[in-house]
């Protein structure tokens, strides 16, 4: 993991391998109110190499929200709130990811699809967990008639990070709209797509076929496609987590377990991100 320039400013928690917060995710205590909720650095998988990024854990909600683009930005706001000078700026000089996701709801309210869909690619580009971003990127594509990338955009929605956000019932109406025989019929996800994911509202909340992502799952690894089978591998602990016990007896899920045999994964496909656990 590429560490920050400043990360000598902050006192950083161990992690561990967790269900929430995912993988990636370094808790510190600068910021922390004493609720259980508190700052972190993320980096997102397979861009280990790059800066991260710091979000909030809202541990009651089971969110991160990204609130900074790189630690200088968090540390700056953080000493001047203590009354503190500071003698260094942030090292961003591109709109935050969820500013530009932000800007393209705008836009795409306007009926301005070709500079919607520019805002999105950068967005996307930054940061490619947010399934939100995705699932608005996919919808201007179609109104543009560009069917591949709107296809291509709504599988990665699917392939997103859950606990910033998990797909909406948007996103789950255009996965279910790529043509099974079309450009994407071989794509793990789409060969099972058929009540693969339902939900997406607040009066039907999120679900999927758990037996069917586990396949999709073994699919990516075989693959060699290790980024979407470990997302996707994250999602389904996050979601089972949250699920009753006798739905995880039925699955066989153990967090103990998953935890152990994620770890051993995640370290052998990315061994940069064993840095701080």
């Amino acid at each position: 993991m590429k560490l920050p320039d400043n990360i000598d400013k902050i006192t950083v928690v161990k992690a561990r391998i967790s269900e929430f917060p995912p993988n990636g995710f370094i808790e510190f205590e600068e910021g922390n109110d004493g609720s259980g909720d508190n700052y972190g650095l993320y980096w997102a998988i397979g861009r280990d190499l790059e800066e991260p990024i710091v979000c909030y854990k809202n541990h009651e909600e089971f969110l991160l929200v990204p609130e900074f683009p790189d630690l200088d930005s968090f540390l700056k706001r953080h000493y001047v709130g203590q009354g503190q000078t500071v003698d260094f700026i942030s090292s961003s000089k591109k709109p935050f990811f969820p500013d530009l996701y932000n800007k393209a709801r705008v836009l795409t309210k306007n009926n301005k699809t070709e500079d919607a869909i520019q805002v999105l690619e950068e967005s996307v580009e930054q940061f490619a967990e947010f399934a939100d971003a995705w699932t608005l990127l996919a919808e201007n594509y179609y109104k543009q008639n560009q069917l591949d990338k709107a296809e291509f955009a709504s599988l990665n929605s699917i392939i997103s990070n859950y606990a910033f956000g998990l797909p909406s019932k948007k996103a789950i109406d255009l996965f279910n709209k790529i043509n099974p025989a079309g450009k994407y019929k071989d794509h793990p996800l789409v060969k099972r797509k058929e009540g693969l994911l339902s939900g997406g509202s607040y009066f039907n909340p999120f679900t999927m076929n758990y037996n069917s992502i586990l396949d999709t799952i073994a699919e990516f690894e075989n693959l060699l496609e290790y980024r979407s089978a470990l997302i996707l591998e994250q999602n389904y602990s996050y979601l089972m987590s949250s699920e009753k016990m006798e739905i995880k007896e039925k699955n066989n899920f153990n967090s103990f377990k998953w935890a152990k045999d994620f770890r051993e994964k995640l370290f052998k496909y990315y061994p940069d991100r064993a840095y701080f656990y």
